[in-house]
């Protein structure tokens, strides 16, 4: 989360010295309910305390509106396209949610 926290930042900074800026949030879905509670909550726990080092960066763009943290379920988890394999039928689900088709081969 933190590395992609990096990425949004350089994409929006690179954009704004374009003269493209955003007026929202821009959206990192994310299945892990824990980090988000935790990036949402500035009080870390002695159980989190290792936690805090790779949280702290995605929490201060949290905090000024950088990124948005919304829960996406891991079945409507997309990027799972691109790192796992899939039954056909969770496959054709996916490629539909990419606006993908399939072309069958002859």
């Amino acid at each position: 989360m933190t590395s992609t926290t990096k990425e949004i930042v350089w994409l929006r900074w690179l954009l704004a010295d374009m003269r493209i800026f955003f007026s929202h949030p821009t959206p990192m879905y994310c299945d892990n309910q824990s980090f988000i509670q935790i990036a949402h909550n500035s009080v870390i726990h002695e159980r989190t305390k290792h936690i805090e080092i790779d949280c702290h960066l995605t929490r201060h763009h949290l905090k000024h509106g950088t990124i948005a943290l919304p829960f996406i379920p891991s079945s409507l988890q997309i990027a799972d396209f691109f790192t796992k394999t899939h039954s056909i039928s969770r496959f054709r689900f996916l490629v539909g949610k990419l606006s993908m088709l399939i072309v069958a081969a002859s």
